[in-house]
């Protein structure tokens, strides 16, 4: 795409999707925010390919159970493949405690063949959580990046040179809107200090989604570009498109904000969950994953990122995205630079 065109944006909306399938009975896959919306309808198009393992992540375990129990329902399964487990991603120590658990788990000895990090959250307000880090900051890019990590040596277990392992981040292009906040970025001393900043956050406060949709773009060029060739594990980003979801449920208890909803969705063609849906499943079993690798999906096909992302600027700040972002989780837990020291190339 490059530049946003809201031309391009219909034509993509209007375009019919396919319902991609594969042969995933060997394979363990893990969706990440799958109680509701298009990871819900990924996990049920998913499950009825009968994977070895389909590993589900909710934020407690009501949501999990409630979770285990709709794909049931909706496959006819007997939930012997299911598993659910809680994940918060406004935690480190949750992210941390999920990688043990996951880790600990028997059906983890053989690794794990795909990662969907879908997860996301889009705040009114500015709000911190108690890892001192603004949410939509945290969930949507910190934990997701921390997250990804520390499943990493679980990917390249499972991959082999015939079918290497996924890494499918759910981004949006959104990420569009994103670039116009890093006008001043090369001045910035510290990039996750200003992003974290509440006056920075109050003069963005619409835009805190749409960046974090940018630097998962980011991250997985970075990691692309880190990860050994041939790559053990295939990572890419994928925009589903604006979709009916849950994904504005913080907006609920203001009429308004309901009301300015609903009628987007209408005057901007929004697809149901289950369309959306589709583009991830395209990314987990997909052919010709390769040419996915470092890419950007959108409407079930590579696509251009924004241009920034090219520029200098765009490579520079993207850079230095990465080595903060890589040493403030290595404060977080130790196993991060381990992992990175082990399964990347150093710069």
């Amino acid at each position: 795409m490059g530049k946003f065109s809201i031309v391009q944006y219909f034509r993509e909306q209007w375009k019919t999707l396919p319902i991609c399938s594969g042969d995933v009975g060997s394979k363990a896959i893990m969706v990440v925010g799958s109680n509701v919306g298009i990871g819900l309808e990924a996990c049920v198009h998913l499950a009825r390919m009968k994977p070895r393992s389909l590993f589900t992540t909710c934020r407690d375990e009501e949501k999990c159970e409630r979770t285990r129990e709709v794909l049931m329902e909706h496959t006819g399964d007997d939930g012997a493949g299911i598993t659910s487990m809680p994940l918060d991603l406004s935690s480190f120590d949750g992210v941390r405690a999920f990688a043990a658990m996951f880790t600990a788990d028997a059906r983890s000895d053989h690794g794990l063949n795909v990662l969907v990090a879908n997860a996301g959250t889009l705040m009114q307000e500015y709000t911190r959580t108690d890892d001192d880090w603004e949410a939509t900051f945290q969930v949507n890019y910190l934990s997701m990046v921390l997250l990804s990590i520390l499943m990493l040596p679980h990917l390249v277990k499972a991959s082999s040179s015939e079918s290497p392992s996924r890494l499918v981040v759910v981004s949006s292009f959104g990420h569009h809107f994103g670039v116009g906040n890093l006008k001043n970025a090369a001045q910035w001393k510290s990039v996750l200090e200003i992003i974290n900043d509440r006056e920075f956050c109050k003069c963005y406060n619409a835009d805190r989604y749409n960046m974090t949709k940018l630097f998962q773009i980011m991250f997985v060029r970075e990691l692309a570009s880190r990860l050994p060739s041939p790559t053990p594990v295939v990572a890419c980003t994928v925009q589903p498109g604006f979709c009916r979801s849950n994904l504005f449920r913080g907006f609920d208890g203001k009429w308004y904000a309901r009301t300015f909803v609903s009628l987007a969705s209408v005057l901007f063609a929004a697809r149901t969950s289950e369309q959306g849906s589709r583009t991830l499943v395209h990314a987990v079993v997909g052919d010709d994953e390769l040419a996915m690798h470092g890419r950007y999906l959108s409407s079930c096909r590579v696509t251009e990122e924004d241009d920034y992302i090219f520029t200098p600027e765009g490579k520079a700040f993207s850079g230095r995205l990465w080595t903060e972002t890589i040493d403030t989780l290595s404060k977080v837990d130790g196993r991060v630079p381990e992992i990175v020291k082990q399964y990347l190339r150093v710069d």
